[in-house]
Formats: structure tokens, C-alpha cells, sequence
């Protein structure tokens, strides 16, 4: 039988049986590293789930129904339309705008 058909554990025992103690050594290391790699990697996928499942369930506990806080910004891009020329969603400096007219306390009428 040959070192490619055993497993690392394997060889690792095999090593220390034909007294290569150093070889044996570097396997134990290698499976140490695996271990500790295969622990890592269980961690992210656990972070990445549960962040992918909820950041936005988080987010409506702790503020509310998203939907809500787009119809509003909607609302003020409706009404700052009338007042002030071609207002996009998009636009940095239209939503300061907008968020400069609440800070000043501005009412902008129909």
C-alpha cells in the first residue's frame, strides 16, 4: 500500500512507526493547520448566513417597515418636484436638499 492511499492520520502514524519523527512532526502540523482551516471556514459560512439573513430582519426591528421610509423620501421627491427643477432619487445633492429643508424646519407647500 502506498503513503497516497492512506489518510494524513494515517501516514502520520505510519511515520512515527518507521521512526521518521520529523516527517511525523510535519503531518501533525499539516492536520493541526487543516483543523483550524476547516474551523475558520465553518465560522464565515455561520457570519455570512447570518448576515445574509439578518441584516434586514435587524434592520426592520430596530427602525420599522423599509417600505414606509421609501414612500416618504418618494413623497418629498413629489413634492420638492414643483419647487425645484428635474429632483432625482439618485442625487446626492437632491436628498441634501431635502434633508437641509427638514433641518431648517422649511415647509415646502403643494
Amino acid at each position: 500500500m502506498t503513503t497516497q492511499q492512506l489518510t494524513i492520520e494515517e501516514q502520520e502514524r505510519a511515520a512515527y512507526l518507521a521512526g521518521d519523527i520529523r516527517t511525523a512532526e510535519l503531518l501533525a502540523e499539516i492536520i493541526q493547520l487543516e483543523a483550524e482551516r476547516d474551523q475558520l471556514d465553518e465560522e464565515i459560512e455561520a457570519a455570512k448566513a447570518a448576515a445574509d439573513d439578518d441584516s434586514l430582519k435587524h434592520w426592520e426591528k430596530e427602525n420599522g417597515d423599509p417600505e414606509q421610509y421609501k414612500e416618504f423620501f418618494f413623497d418629498c421627491f413629489a413634492r420638492l418636484a414643483g419647487h425645484y427643477p428635474a429632483p432625482d432619487i439618485s442625487s446626492d445633492y437632491d436628498k441634501s436638499v431635502i434633508f437641509e429643508a427638514i433641518e431648517r424646519g422649511e415647509g415646502i407647500t403643494k
